[in-house]
């Protein structure tokens, strides 16, 4: 592998460190440093840093730089020693010129041992040298066939380099080369997890959080109800007639008004509700920290008005209406299933008086729907779970079921 021939190499560099000679312990100091990090999250631009510090310390320059290079973008400096070199790496990016692009171009190291004899850079050289810049060493960052961008090493007084400090310049930036694209590849996979963890809670068609999404949502809500003794509230929201709009517009169409419906009702969320889609036109909001049923209320009056409002789709105008359910935290309610459960009951009951011809929400419908939804809810395996008893009246002595 090509870090373990980095390392290999490390060896040949024995002589000592004066006269610019490099140690081969301080070089494999700093590779086994580069190795450590191949068991954490060093992220690329911890990778940058750590390179333009040590570097320094084991060559004869005075500050180093590091520019990535990518086809068809702008080149981008990303790391410096201090602010000379940042200097440097900034002119060759606004110039587009200078032997960071050189070593990148060719994939071969460039040397400028003295700036004032040097010709292939007539923009980037005068510049440099105003700014105190008098020798510069640049090594391509490269992995296989992979250009990366380039290290540049450079000096305030002009002098060439050894040739152990050359080879050992060379293998420093291969080293990091190899541990970009390391790093790289940890972030792109944690970008896959990322994307296929977020696909797999949220609705492809509206962006919004899914069914598995909005369960967690809700048991979240109601446990810090539970412990703070809040109110949350859980708003199921159905599209009357839904089928009839793909029917007679087409399931594009169809669509369109599940995204229209989605952002539309968003807009009208508190802040820190959610809303999710559940499946076909099925919405469900939940609302956290309502102080009273009346504050519940109002947000299903506002949902409705604004569901009733055409909506203006691909030049055709849809109406629609919706039909609203609540459940409440703290009503016999236990789970997330079971809340959503009793405010999709509530909201059939509601949907059964907009077939009736009945127009309007009748909020005491909504309550009466929500009472009925946990009663409905609650009795199937009552007896099971020993919550009914039987009692005598005394009066009549005639048993009683409660």
């Amino acid at each position: 592998m090509r870090l373990q021939q980095c390392a290999t190499d490390a060896v040949r560099f024995s002589d000592g460190v004066q006269g610019g000679v490099v140690l081969s312990e301080d070089l494999s100091d700093v590779l086994s440093e580069f190795a450590r990090t191949m068991l954490t999250n060093f992220p690329i631009q911890g990778i940058l840093d750590h390179l333009v510090k040590r570097i320094v310390d084991i060559l004869p320059i005075t500050p180093p730089g590091v520019t990535l290079i990518a086809p068809g973008l702008e080149p981008r400096y990303v790391a410096a020693s201090d602010e000379l070199a940042l200097r440097y790496e900034k002119l060759q990016t606004e110039l587009g010129e200078g032997p960071c692009l050189a070593a990148y171009g060719s994939g071969d190291a460039i040397t400028v041992p003295d700036l004032r004899r040097e010709g292939r850079f007539p923009e980037f050289s005068p510049r440099a040298l105003e700014s105190g810049l008098a020798a510069v060493f640049t090594f391509p960052l490269r992995h296989d066939d992979v250009q990366l961008g380039a290290l540049d090493l450079y000096r305030t007084s002009a002098g060439a380099l050894s040739p152990d400090a050359m080879s050992a310049a060379q293998t420093l930036a291969d080293v990091a080369a190899a541990y970009l694209i390391n790093a790289q590849a940890r972030s792109d996979l944690q970008n896959a997890s990322d994307q296929s963890r977020e696909a797999a809670l949220h609705d492809p068609l509206t962006g919004l959080p899914n069914r598995v999404l909005m369960l967690q949502l809700v048991d979240r809500a109601a446990r810090a109800s539970r412990r703070a003794g809040s109110t949350s509230a859980v708003l199921f929201i159905d599209l009357d007639r839904f089928k009839e709009v793909n029917d007679t517009y087409g399931h594009r169409v169809g669509d369109e008004l599940l995204v229209a419906v989605g952002q539309r009702l968003t807009a009208l969320r508190r802040p820190g509700d959610s809303l999710a889609r559940m499946s076909g036109d099925e919405f469900v909001a939940l609302c956290e920290d309502v102080p009273d049923s009346a504050q519940v209320d109002a947000i299903a009056v506002r949902f409705d008005a604004a569901l009733a409002r055409p909506f203006r789709l691909a030049g055709i105008e849809v109406n629609t209406t919706a039909s609203i359910g609540i459940a409440i935290t703290g009503l016999g309610s236990q789970t997330p299933d079971e809340l959503i459960h009793d405010a999709d009951l509530a909201m059939y009951s509601q949907k059964r008086e907009r077939v009736a011809g009945h127009d309007g929400l009748d909020l005491r419908k909504l309550r009466l729907a929500r009472r009925q939804g946990g009663l409905a809810h609650s009795l199937p395996g009552a007896i099971d779970r020993g919550e009914l008893h039987v009692e005598y009246n005394r009066s009549s002595t005639r048993p009683t079921d409660s």
